[in-house]
């Protein structure tokens, strides 16, 4: 990821600019462009309609993380910039798309600009730069300055070829508003040994150095597993970002994924689809990712089942309908729960309920759709993703043991102390950080899922390979 294309300002700029290109791009009835030639001109006035709305509710208010303001400055006059002049991570899809688009020009070996790798100038007089909290990539001549209240605001930037961004954006919003279709097949279940260790992590697909440090710490366990004759899993929860191009998984996903490929009829990976990976519609989730052959038992499917004799482990689909689960799966949960007397952990992307983000939308149509499964007490354990904390949840909704755990690579600000109480229904958040700067950042972190017949042994680890917590599940 580059610095500039974390910092909202910046791609407000961005936008304004492809904005202006793709009127003029409608208005001469362009067709094709670099890179995308089977474009037509109704696809660039679809863009220009798109990019106008989006960019009109962007400048009235961020469509960035949140929760996140940081805390104040426990020094006179030092102010912490916003989270947006730092991991600007937009949930508007036209948006992310920009964002998409931009890198892929910035990094492409023909663009007239080239993204380098360095840190951002602006943290050289923050001390030794051996932790970097978001990226160390930037464009040259584009350097971050602050303003008095703290802002992280880079110069002004102009592209070269705009005519060459403004056909990718028209690509990505063709992709989002003409999604690839759903498999409505489940993936063949796979039977997991009795001892096999799940390793869980969501929202991991960054590719930022720490992400990497994330994957590392991962691979450890993975190892481990192997050496004590495990049968080793490892699941990513969702979201590669910005909008799940292929570049983007081959860049930020598989290229640092924790199982080798020569690994891959050793070591099972699982990926749950997400809001983000749909933002482009779902191409490089469902042929890209997913075809890779570490992902074969996945079988091109967005939904899954893994079992042993005591669990059963149900991976779906909340995000081809965002924040919902679309058909057949409901109807697959229910058969599958009529057939077999396992106990159930469901995995999603999207969150059951949220103490942080407790809108009447989230999780509706989801616990509406299962609400049977859910009240008959068969689906006791949730791990989710989406929001980008490690939270515990106490027994709510029909789930004992509800887990947040999508804090794998998206960085954000640790805005509570340690002795603050937890909102309801929360009763545990992992709160370790560190200072870099002004800036106290959030760890990030995974869970590995150790079965013991009918016991799991469950530990949840930061990125520093730190045990923060543990717990047992039966």
């Amino acid at each position: 990821m580059i610095a500039q294309l974390l910092n909202r300002q910046f791609i407000i700029e961005q936008m304004q600019q492809i904005h202006e290109q793709l009127r003029k791009d409608a208005e001469n009835r362009r067709t094709g462009g670099r890179d995308v030639p089977d474009l037509q001109s109704s696809d660039y006035a679809e863009a220009l309609a798109y990019v106008e709305a989006s960019l009109a509710r962007e400048q009235a208010g961020t469509s960035g993380q949140r929760g996140f303001t940081p805390p104040p400055p426990e020094r006179r006059g030092d102010l912490p910039a916003e989270l947006d002049d730092y991991s600007f991570i937009s949930r508007d899809p036209i948006v992310s798309l920009t964002q998409s688009a931009l890198e892929s020009y910035l990094d492409h070996s023909e663009s007239p600009e080239n993204a380098v790798e360095q840190a951002p100038q602006d943290d050289a007089r923050r001390g030794p730069d051996d932790d970097i909290a978001v990226t160390d990539r930037s464009l040259p001549e584009s350097e971050p300055r602050r303003n008095l209240e703290g802002r992280r605001l880079f110069d002004q930037f102009s592209i070269t070829d705009v005519g060459w961004v403004s056909s990718l954006v028209a690509m990505g919003v063709r992709n989002f508003r003409k999604p690839h279709g759903f498999n409505d097949k489940p993936a063949n279940p796979t039977k997991l040994g009795d001892s096999a260790r799940l390793i869980l992590v969501g929202d991991w697909g960054t590719g930022i150095p720490r992400a990497q440090k994330v994957a590392a710490a991962m691979r450890g366990y993975v190892e481990e597993g192997m050496r004590a004759k495990r049968d080793v899993h490892v699941v990513h929860l969702g979201d590669v970002y910005y909008s799940g191009w292929d570049y983007e998984y081959r860049k930020r996903f598989l290229r640092y994924w924790p199982v080798k490929q020569t690994e891959a009829e050793q070591v099972g990976s699982w990926c749950l689809n997400a809001n983000h990976d749909m933002y482009s519609g779902g191409y490089g989730y469902f042929d890209d990712l997913l075809a890779d052959a570490r992902f074969r038992r996945q079988g091109r499917s967005s939904f899954f089942r893994c079992y042993n004799q005591a669990w059963q482990i149900l991976g779906l689909d909340t995000a081809w309908d965002d924040n919902g689960l679309k058909d057949p799966q409901a109807d697959w949960i229910k058969h599958v729960l009529e057939q077999n007397a396992q106990k159930t952990i469901l995995l999603t992307h999207h969150q059951f309920f949220s103490a942080y983000d407790p809108g009447p939308d989230v999780g509706k149509v989801l616990t509406q759709k299962i609400g049977p499964v859910l009240n008959s007490g068969r689906a006791r354990v949730a791990f989710w993703g989406h929001e980008h904390r490690c939270v515990f949840y106490e027994p709510y909704h029909g789930i004992e043991y509800g887990r947040l755990v999508g804090h794998g690579g998206v960085p954000v600000y640790m805005t509570h102390g340690t002795g603050d109480p937890f909102p309801k229904p929360a009763n545990y958040e992992y709160r370790g950080y560190f200072d870099k700067g002004l800036e106290r950042w959030a760890l990030f972190g995974f869970a590995v899922l150790d079965f013991d017949g009918p016991t799991i042994h469950a530990r949840y680890v930061d990125e520093n390979s730190l045990t923060h917590k543990q717990e047992t599940i039966s």
